[in-house]
Formats: structure tokens, sequence, C-alpha cells
């Protein structure tokens, strides 16, 4: 069936027979609101109402005052379920049971007292609203009935972002990556219980793409993503937010155990991108889990406990011959006889999560919580099936967090907020080997640009010792004043992230075809038979080890103020302002000192050296934030909303680390275009004195975090009871992003190769800028049709149509420049890049995404979900041939044909189904599971045979087929 065929009769299916949960307010990082206003039976408000808040699950109560105007506002609620009672005199008690309040939540109630002369009660129970008429960003809540019922392949929480609006999937620096509107994976910020679970080095999620999984799935109560609309509380991001809550502990035991199974048995075999079938390999992967939380004292002190394990094994045979075999004799002799062999592979994760929560009194909730997580996949780095068996290493990760909070009520009009966190993150990447023959040395990197691009050797940055640190402190306080909802708060983080890098210490070899390395090892030191060497040495007398070791240290203050204003019952405008800062460490060696410091403030061939020496900080990140939302009936039937803000990103600190070190005073670059080559497989020894044109990293004196300006407008109505349907336009700019430079590069005159040393003929080779001139643009409609769960069912569907356009995509590789040459013109320097202004890397102009939750009867549980993604554009040269770099697009005439004119072959399509069956037993209830994934075996190719690997510098890099069909088998204990 043709993939549009195919697309259009599961988007049918779906949208005849699925159900989706609404969309919630992303007001509060951990907890929700419940507010409303007490009236009497024709409708006149009623102030000094007493309205008591009570959580069934913990026992926990507020108690609160209705004003002059009847209105009562709970703020920092834990969640859960909650029983709503208010007295007055001369009324009857109003009792309102089944009020659950989620993340983020506001809750709006309107309770109606009668008059009554005798005490008596009034009983109701409350139903969850289809929309919810005071949020005014765009917020996609995954509640926990999703969570728990869902397809997920890795049972990791991170895979449900990718059912909200605005959300996608790309192919990034290291491995798959997060895109929200349009934003670089780097610039969202994930968080968990309220603490940031970010790595401040490499700019993703903790853990990044090596752990299966970091929480357990049980454990999880709820993920919401916040795609526009943000309020100043959230920062550190000019993307997405993603926030979750894990369970806490309730008066009542509560547990579950888990176990997962699959094995190539349940598998069909990968397609090729020629749709041609890959040879069946072993595997097989095992998961096995729990959670326990309870009481440790009735309505004061309770306990949660999870913990999570994966064990996997794969052996890929691919084609035995898929390696030429003269090239596997002569690496053979090098001591590395098993190229063309089998690559056996590990997936192994382990997580653990110990909270507790202590009700100190009716004002104080503490909650601690301790989370650890580990992984290791061995040969995991690269899964590219023309590389050789030494073209791979050890990818581990652990990382251990400890957070603690305290929610304090002063009156029922003041309320305030503590979190603190400290963690640590450990990624190392070991090299097992093999080693040369007779040396305590691996083959160095070594690479083929031809068709089938062979590889071999320790990966360029392999082997590398790295761990950060995290301490954060978070305090927000609340005052309530008539209509008005005030919020301000400080946030303070310091990461330091420390690492040995030994890139390029054992050198990085690169040929045009195997003849030609042939004929170097015949005849060494003949460029024309290499088209790349690269090597980093130290400078002076400090060894390779202490070249590549520094600390990056990283501060980042931020305070904000909001308003949340009511001036209508039918009208909410929230509004604020957050100012933070990224205070950047200094270079290691002070610029008077550095190689290069007789350049800072020179001009040459009329260009301004770039650097003073420094890594500026950016202190001066103001960002307003405004939100509207306006139910115009006052019904809750339909709901506008608009939103505007600006919005700033954070540096990674790999984006700062070449400058801190490859500056020519402490590393310095050998290449083949400043040095003559070594004979294959040997190294150019460190040469004494002065460096000789090394190329040196420097950073911008006007670097700037990149900025985005954000607009959204969208209406909601609810057609008929629980069913409602979304429009939505969103509007992105972004500007001052990260683009990494060659400032002496030929097209310039190579300003800077003279000028230095006593004779003044010394002076750099490449000097590579981490400029802040990139910029990009991205807008986008979404249709929405969502249910919420009610009645045995629940649905969510979502279209997404947009454009993203860019001059620059690389996230954080500084070996890579982006761009095809630099256009000179002193006079208008925006025209420098002006050929690369084209459709972004993660430009996907049709989105998908799609789930349902069914309970049937027979209490069979059959839910499924949908994903597509159109493909991806592809850089080519005027005639449309994929481009192999992007020199490749300059013409003839020295003109540049526009980049990413093409398209690649990895758009992605995947149908998944989790069915299982409710036993009961007791107290026990068990439910076994059958889980399918890529129903339909689409190819959805990772890496597209078209995209040269060969120079790439990406931290991880995945190629061919992507996941099979493949069925999970498994059961859940539930108690």
């Amino acid at each position: 069936m043709p993939m549009s065929l195919r697309l259009i009769a599961v988007l049918v299916c779906i949208l005849a027979a699925v159900g989706a949960s609404p969309l919630l307010a992303q007001s509060q990082a951990t907890t929700g609101v419940i507010e409303g206003t007490v009236v009497d039976a024709n409708g006149g408000v009623l102030p000094g109402a007493s309205v008591n808040l009570k959580n069934t699950a913990t026992g926990r109560e507020d108690n609160l005052t209705t004003d002059r105007q009847g209105r009562f506002r709970g703020l920092l609620l834990p969640l859960g379920p909650y029983k709503i009672t208010v007295t007055l005199s001369g009324f009857s008690t109003l009792v309102r049971e089944g009020v659950r309040l989620d993340l983020g939540e506001t809750v709006s109630l309107t309770l109606k007292l009668e008059i009554s002369g005798v005490k008596q009660e009034v009983s109701v129970t409350a139903e969850a609203p289809t929309i919810e008429k005071t949020r005014t960003e765009g917020a996609t809540r995954i509640e926990e009935h999703a969570v728990n019922n869902l397809p997920n392949l890795q049972h990791n929480y991170l895979d449900f972002t990718k059912l909200t609006p605005g959300v996608s999937i790309v192919q990034g620096p290291d491995g798959d990556e997060l895109t929200v509107n349009g934003q670089k994976g780097i610039q969202n910020n994930v968080s968990v219980d309220g603490a940031d679970f970010n790595n401040p080095f490499f700019g993703e999620q903790r853990g990044g793409q090596r752990p299966a999984f970091t929480y357990n799935l049980d454990a999880i109560q709820e993920v919401v993503v916040v795609s526009d609309g943000a309020n100043a509380e959230f920062g550190r991001s000019s993307s997405g937010f993603v926030n979750v809550v894990t369970k806490s502990g309730t008066n009542d035991i509560h547990g579950s155990a888990h176990l997962y199974y699959k094995d190539q048995g349940t598998a069909a075999r990968l397609q090729n991108a020629d749709g041609s079938k890959q040879p069946e390999f072993d595997f097989n992967q095992g998961q096995l889990g729990a959670t326990l939380g309870g009481p440790i004292k009735r309505d004061q002190l309770f306990y949660f406990l999870a913990f999570d394990g994966q064990r996997a094994r794969s052996t890929k045979q691919t084609d035995p011959n898929r390696i030429q075999q003269d090239v596997v004799d002569i690496f053979a002799g090098f001591g590395s006889p098993g190229e063309n062999l089998p690559i056996e592979r590990t997936n192994d994760a382990r997580v653990f999560l110990a909270k507790f929560d202590w009700q100190a009194n009716s004002q104080n909730l503490f909650t601690g919580r301790y989370n650890y997580t580990w992984a290791d996949q061995n040969n995991g780095t690269f899964d590219v099936d023309s590389w050789g068996r030494s073209a791979n290493a050890d990818e581990k990760d652990d990382s251990n967090a400890g957070t603690i909070s305290l929610i304090s009520t002063f009156t029922g009009l003041t309320s305030n907020e503590f979190r603190a966190q400290w963690a640590r993150e450990d990624r190392p990447r070991p090299y097992p080997g093999p080693n040369i023959t007779g040396e305590d040395r691996p083959l160095p990197d070594t690479a083929f640009d031809f068709a089938r691009g062979y590889r071999f050797g320790e990966p360029f940055f392999i082997p590398v010792d790295y761990h950060d640190t995290r301490m954060q402190f978070v305090d927000n306080f609340s005052y309530i004043t008539g209509n008005h909802t005030f919020k301000a708060g400080v946030e303070y983080n310091e990461v330091a992230s420390s690492q040995t890098f030994r890139g390029f210490f054992n050198g990085r070899f690169i040929f045009a075809s195997t003849d030609a390395f042939k004929d170097y090892l015949q005849n060494p030191g003949n460029k024309s038979d290499i088209l790349l060497y690269l090597q980093n040495v130290p400078v002076g007398d400090i060894t390779l080890e202490q070249a590549g070791t520094q600390t990056i240290r990283q501060k980042e203050p931020a305070v904000f103020v909001q308003d949340v204003w009511q001036p209508l019952p039918n009208l909410t405008v929230q509004a604020g302002l957050r100012w933070e800062a990224q205070i950047e460490p200094d270079p290691i060696t002070p610029p008077d000192q550095v190689f290069f410091s007789g350049f800072i403030g020179k001009t040459s061939m009329g260009q301004a050296f770039p650097s003073d020496g420094t890594i500026p900080s950016d202190k001066k990140m103001w960002q307003p934030r405004i939100g509207i939302s306006w139910d115009p009936k006052n019904d809750g039937k339909t709901v506008f909303r608009t939103s505007y803000g600006l919005f700033y990103a954070r540096i990674p600190g790999l984006n700062l680390a070449s400058t801190r070190s490859t500056n020519g005073s402490i590393e310095q670059e050998l290449n083949n275009f400043n040095s003559s080559p070594p004979a294959y497989p040997e190294l150019l020894p460190t040469p004494s004195g002065t460096p000789d044109h090394p190329g040196i990293f420097v950073t911008s004196k006007d670097f700037e975090n990149p900025r985005t300006s954000a607009v959204s407008a969208s209406v909601e109505h609810e057609v008929v009871p629980s069913w409602a349907v979304l429009v939505k336009y969103n509007w992105a700019k972004t500007d001052h992003l990260t683009r990494f430079v060659d400032r002496n590069a030929a097209e310039l005159g190579s300003p800077w190769s003279t000028g230095l040393g006593p004779d003044g003929t010394n002076g750099v080779g490449s000097l590579t800028t981490v400029e802040s001139s990139a910029k990009s643009k991205y807008w986008g409609w979404t249709l929405g049709v969502n249910k919420r769960f009610s009645e045995r069912f629940g649905m969510q569907v979502n279209y997404t149509y947009s454009k993203d356009k860019s001059d620059d995509d690389n996230e954080r590789d500084p070996f890579t420049l982006r761009y095809a040459k630099i256009h000179e013109d002193p006079a208008n320097p925006t025209s420098e890049f002006s050929s690369e202004w084209g459709y972004s890397d993660r430009d996907q102009r049709h989105r998908v995404n799609a789930y349902t939750l069914w309970q049937t009867p027979g209490d069979f549980l059959l839910n499924f979900r949908y994903s597509y993604r159109s493909a991806q554009p592809l850089d080519v040269t005027a005639a449309g041939v994929p481009t192999n770099t992007p020199q490749d697009r300059i013409n003839a005439d020295g003109t540049v044909t526009q980049r990413n004119l093409g398209r690649k072959n990895n758009q992605f399509s995947s149908l998944d189904f989790r069915i299982s069956k409710l036993f009961q037993w007791g107290f026990l209830t068990i439910e076994p599971s059958i889980e399918g994934f890529n129903l339909f075996n689409s190819k959805n190719i990772k890496k597209p045979e078209t995209t040269n690997l060969v120079f790439n510098f990406d931290g991880t890099v995945q190629s061919g087929a992507g996941d099979p069909r493949q069925f999970q088998f498994g059961v859940r204990v539930a108690w």
C-alpha cells in the first residue's frame, strides 16, 4: 500500500474509534490550584463561607474563606483526589466529591448553596471539565491512565512527549532528539518533581540516549508538555518544557510489579532503503520492575519506592562480506582481525526511586526524593552496517540526584514553595580495543569517503571521562489579593562539567577510497591520498591528559514575577517578567597569555579579530510573557487563547570547551594543511617551541544566548460533552543561534595567517569562532480532536502542518562547519550566509500523532497509538545530487546553491497497539499484555543512505533501518 494511502487509512480508523485526555494548565511545576466562587440559589456571591479542601488520598486539609466577591483560591496543592466542603450559617452544607487535581491544573468551580433553616448536608459528585477555561498556555497532559496503558517500546516516559502538538523527533547529534515548534533539541527543559533533569554539557535530558529509561514507568503520575505560552516561572529554554511528577505514597498501601520480554522470534527482519530485507540477527530483552507505596504514619508520613531493570543482548549478523576482504586483511595485520565479524551489543539499565512525604501539619508539606539511574551499551556508539567492529565504544551512564521541597501555607492568602537539588551524572566512554599489535595504543580513527563509507579504529572522541554536578535552589512566594494572584520567585543553578577529552589525540585519517589508503601505506606522506588528517597535541611540557582535562562551571541565576488577573469571571490575563543570566567561565589561559594575544583588538584585511580572548556571559536575558484566555459565554464550552513571550536558551558546556583549551596555548591542532601526515597508523610528534599555525577556537566578543520570540493563538470548543476540537497557530522566530565559523577562511583572504612571532610570519590555521549569528523561523497550524477519558473510552488526534527555516542547524558540533562558504561583504554582514537560509534540518511538513484508550466489555484494555512524520530536508547540488559536504553546493562560477532543497528518505510511520486483560485474584489485579510496534513494518530509515557519514563528527550515529515490527509480552500485577 502506498505511504499516502496507508496514512489516510490509519487516520480514518483512528478518527472513527479513538480517544484523548484534555489539555490542562501548566501554571505550577509540581502542584495545582483549586479555585471557585460560592453563590446562593440566585447566583449572588457569598462572602465569608468556609471552604475545606481535603486530599482524600493523604488526609491533608486546607481551610479557606471566601472574599467579598465570594471567591476562594487554594494554591500549591498536592496532586490527587479532593473532597470540597463548603459551610455558611443559614445554608445547607455542600460536599463536592471526586474532584481530581492534576499537574499544573487550575480547577475552577462554581459552588451553589441552598438556604436551609436546619443543619443538613448536600453531596454531589464532580465531573472533570472537558476544557480548562482559565489556562492561557499551550499545555498537554498525559494522564496516569494513558501512561499506564499506552504501548511504549522502551517504557520511557519521554516517549509520551511525541504525542503532543508541536513536538516531533529529529536525528540529533546524540541520537533522536525532541524538537518543539521547530526549535533545536538542545533548547528544551526537562524537570522531574520541579527539579532540573538536564545535562549541562550536552544540552539534552539527563542520560541522553544512553539509558533505555530513567524512571520506572509505573512510578510516573503525570507528564505535561508545554509547547507554547509558558509563564515567567519557567526558563532556561527557548523551546518546550517537559514537566514530570512521580507518584507519592498515600494512606493505602499500593504497589505493582511487571515483567516484559521480547526477542527475534517475534520480530520482523529489518528493511533496507530499497525494500530488501536484512539478515535476521539474535536479540533478546527482558525488563523487571516493581513499585511500593503507603503510609508510615497515617495522614502524616508516606513512602514510595520504585525499581526497574533491563537486560538486552543482540548480535547483528550483517553481510559477512560487507567490507572488502583485502581491507579486512590489512587491519588484521595491524592487530584487528575481526572487522567483518558480527557486532555484539548490550543495552542494560537499572533505575531506583525513593520518595518520602511528611505532612508536618496543615501548613507544611515536606518531600524528599532520591533517584539513581545506570546504563551500559557496549558497542553502542555507532550502528552503521558498513563500519568495522573496531569503530565502536562503550556508552555508559549513571547518575544520582537528591531533591527536597517544602510547601508552606502561611494564611489563606499567602504561601511559599522551596525546592533544592544536588545531582551528579557520570557519562564515561571507555574504549575496549583492539590495540595495534605490539603497542599500547588503539588503531586511529580511519574513514573512507566513497559509496560504502568504511570506518575503522578508535572513534576520534574516545575515550572520554566525564561527570557533572548540579546545585539548584528555587523559592517561590504567592499572594492573593482580590482578583489578582501574584507570584514571585528566585532560582539559582550552578553546574560544573568535568571532562578529560582525548579527541584527535590518537589521530584521524580520511581517505578518498580504499585504493588511496593502500597507496598511502606504500607511500607515507603522500598528501594526495589523504582527504583529511587531524591530530591534537599539547603545547609545552604538559601531558595529553592535562591538555584534555577541564572543568566548566556555569552559574545561572533567575528572578521572576507574574500576575494572574481575572477581571471578569470569563477572562483570565496572565502577565509576567523573567530575568535570568548565564555566567560563563573564563578561558583556562588569560587573554594576554594566549598564543594569539597579538591579534586581539587588531584588524586585518578589513576584518576585526572576532574575539577578545574571553567567553562572554549573557546577563541581559529579560523575558516578558503574557497570555489571555477568554470564555465568551462563560459556560466552559468555547475558549479563545493567545500568548506572546520571549524565551532564552542556555548554552551547553560543550560549545565552550574548545575555546577554553584548543587555543594554541594548551592544545594545538595538526592537520594535513599545516603538517605532513605521518605514516599510517603512526602519530606526529608533539612539536617543540611555539606552535606553527595551529588551528584554534575562540568565542565571539559579541556572543549572546539564543532568543526566541513566540506567538500562539488557539480556539478550543466542546462539541458534545467530553469531546473537544482544537485549532491552533504557532509562530516562533529565533535569533542569536550558535554558529561555528572559520574566520581565517580562504574566501576572507586568510587574514590571520601571518602577523605573529618575531618576524610576523606565524599565525593561525583555522580560526573556528563560536558566534551567535544564526537564526530560524517557524510557523505551523495544528488541528486536534480529543475526548477526555470517561465511560471507558478516550482519544486524542493532532495533525500539524508547518514550515521551519534557518541558516544553520549545528546544535553543538564544534568540529563541523555547516555552511558552504562565507560571502564576504563588509558593507552588509547579514549577507555572509544568505545562501544558507532555507528549510531547516528539522523541517517536517506534516506530523500526525494520535492515541486511543478503550476499556472493552469484559475488562479488556485495547489501546492504539500512531505517529507519522514526513521526511526532513537534504542538501543537494544545483543538479539535484545529494552532497557529501556543504562545499559541494559551491558551483563552478563561485555561486552557492541554497541548502536543503532536497528531501531525505527518512519519513516515519508507526502504528502500535497494546492489549491486556484485567484479572482479579483476591486483592491482586493481574494484567497480562501484548504490545505490538510498527505493525506495518515501515522502514523508518534512521540515517538516510544519501547522508555522508564519513565526515560526521556527531557523538552517536545510527544508520539504516529503524525498529522493525516486533511484539513484546508482559504481565503486570497491582494491588
